[in-house]
């Protein structure tokens, strides 16, 4: 289901049952499950089945994570390379439902806020994490100055209850939060909204602007 400002919410059948840890590929016609333990190795198996021709989609499964929420990931690699518009030759989006450890110092992981149902129906908010290179991450937020990721990151936790306080009609009155609700207008929050805005979710995030 998309709603009136472009977001995908994701239902508990988007997050198929899978098999066990390791790297998953989806397409039109197959899906194909590799076994691989180690991360780093998990990550690099990825980036490289990402590149194959049939491939819409792929997720990295770490042990001891639910499946389904591999699922989740997997259908939301999907949803990636539909609204951006993958062009030919160009691979697949790479996301893992955990921190996926990098094994090269280009690469980068992106936490996705993701609203998806459980399996009681009731809608709720989480984090799918994509990789991707510096260069990418520079085109696809069409600007050029450094992103502070680590501080991002670090701050999932309340972006998360942000997004809660949007859909609840909690936010507090502030400056900051009246800027937000305008950009919400044709937009929804997404990480990409964040890293484009970092200022503003900084003041967001602060104590004066999240409690009143």
């Amino acid at each position: 289901m998309i709603t009136a400002q472009g977001e995908r919410l994701f239902t508990a059948q988007d997050a198929s049952g899978l098999l066990s840890p390791g790297v998953v590929t989806s397409g039109a016609r197959r899906r194909v499950w590799h076994e691989e333990h180690d991360p780093a190795a998990a990550v690099r198996l990825a980036l490289t089945s990402a590149r194959r021709s049939w491939v819409e989609a792929v997720a990295i499964a770490p042990t001891g994570t639910a499946l389904a929420r591999t699922g989740l990931a997997l259908a939301f690699s999907k949803h990636l390379s539909t609204v951006r518009g993958r062009r030919s030759g160009e691979a697949a989006c790479v996301t893992s439902p955990l921190p996926p450890t990098l094994p090269k110092p280009r690469l980068l992981r992106i936490p996705h806020l993701v609203t998806a149902a459980g399996p009681d129906g009731v809608w709720g908010d989480t984090v799918v994490w994509e990789v991707m290179t510096a260069e990418r991450l520079g085109s696809w937020l069409d600007r050029g100055h450094p992103i502070n990721l680590q501080k991002v990151e670090a701050c999932v936790p309340q972006l998360i209850a942000l997004r809660r306080a949007v859909r609840e009609g909690t936010l507090p009155d502030t400056p900051a939060s009246r800027v937000l609700r305008e950009l919400l207008r044709t937009r929804y929050l997404s990480i990409r909204l964040v890293l484009q805005h970092q200022a503003l979710f900084d003041s967001l995030l602060s104590t004066k602007e999240t409690h009143p």
